[in-house]
């Protein structure tokens, strides 16, 4: 399987899916605003809003590059490997995946709870209760178990969890029943059960998006969309869909059709960004830097707008608050990187993996020798 979309313009999506977050944290709420009489230099706090909220794409942005990854590892792993190895790609993803999240959880709870910058009792009225409830967010878990969070924009880390578990069972109904089966399914199956729209924090909210990623891969559709050699056409359909998209975007009942904002109109800026938007340098190797942090300015950059809040809006201008908030944030992040490094958190990680896929490798030949033995009657 060839890889269509490359490393480098993952990590950009990546860094454009993380600038996004940070306007969309900053304005969605209008009291945040005008509480703090940012300089709105021309703009209505309405229309802020409205523009923070098309930046919930950011999500999505960051559930299907996941997908995209995902199925290219799986593929990859799994091309000659048996079914037996599916639990220990599964266990080897979430390590790699949800490892960087724990160092940065435990480091926050650390902080906030040693400083008495919150109060313990919000996550339960016991002992035990409130230990579990802070181990579930630090497993990145809170939101599927509905317990008590420290950060609102962890949530994510559930969806995650979802996905990797999801994905053999999703690679497995896409050889026997195909693609859009797959999204039929998801589009239908709310409707048809009545459950209706899940929230702006739900995993099932951005599924369709996610197996959008893993689609894209299986099929390397960026590869086959940039030999499509009509590139006038192209870039016009590109360019007036993404355009009636965020037309669009506020007029269409989120209720109704939700995957309009949470699948349609991000896949559409996803192509444009990779075909056209990281074609320029400059553009592309700045995301791309921004990529390489994202996690770690996701994980931590709605800390930054809150404890730090009254210095960061004290700038005023609404375009220069985000920025600022990302420049601390990033400055965090390298931070927390050093302390990765001198702690041996990070060789620790790499020792685990390292094992999984020693364990990995070793259960796959000790199962092919037993297989030979069975076919030569031994």
């Amino acid at each position: 399987m060839t890889n269509g979309l490359k490393k480098e313009d993952s990590a950009a999506l990546k860094g454009l899916a993380v600038l996004l977050l940070i306007f969309h944290h900053c304005y969605r709420l209008a009291d945040r605003i005008e509480r703090y009489q940012v300089d709105l230099c021309g703009l209505t706090t309405e229309q802020l809003v409205a523009i923070a909220e098309c930046c919930k794409i950011c999500v999505a942005i960051f559930a299907f590059v996941s997908g995209y990854g995902l199925m290219y590892g799986y593929s990859a792993k799994m091309k000659n490997k048996e079914k037996y190895a599916v639990s220990e790609w599964i266990s080897g993803h979430l390590l790699s995946t949800m490892s960087g999240f724990w160092f940065t959880a435990a480091v926050s709870y650390l902080i906030y709870f040693g400083l008495g910058l919150k109060d313990p009792s919000k996550w339960g009225e016991t002992f035990y209760e409130r230990g579990f409830a802070v181990f579930a967010d630090i497993l990145g878990i809170s939101r599927l178990l509905e317990t008590e969070s420290l950060n609102g924009a962890w949530w994510y880390m559930s969806a995650a969890f979802v996905f990797i578990i999801l994905l053999p069972l999703l690679d497995g109904t896409i050889e026997k029943f195909g693609g859009i089966f797959c999204i039929a399914v998801i589009f239908l199956l709310p409707r048809i059960l009545g459950i209706g729209f899940q929230g702006g924090s739900k995993p099932y909210s951005f599924l369709l998006i996610f197996v959008a990623g893993t689609l894209c891969c299986k099929y390397n559709f960026f590869q086959k969309l940039h030999e499509y050699r009509r590139k006038k056409l192209k870039f016009i359909c590109l360019s007036a869909l993404l355009c009636a998209g965020f037309f669009l975007y506020h007029k269409i009942d989120l209720k109704i059709f939700w995957e309009f904002r949470y699948a349609l109109v991000p896949f559409l800026l996803i192509l444009f960004c990779v075909e056209y938007l990281f074609r320029i340098t400059p553009v592309s190797l700045f995301l791309q830097y921004l990529g390489k942090h994202s996690m770690n300015i996701w994980l931590v950059h709605t800390f930054v707008r809150d404890s730090l809040g009254k210095y960061v809006f004290a700038l005023k201008k609404f375009w220069l608050i985000p920025v600022a908030v990302l420049v601390i944030s990033l400055g965090i992040s390298y931070c927390l990187d050093f302390l990765k490094k001198i702690t041996g958190y990070q060789k620790l990680i790499r020792l685990l993996q390292k094992k999984s896929d020693g364990t990995l490798c070793g259960t796959g030949m000790i199962f092919r020798e037993d297989r030979n033995r069975i076919q030569r009657g031994q």
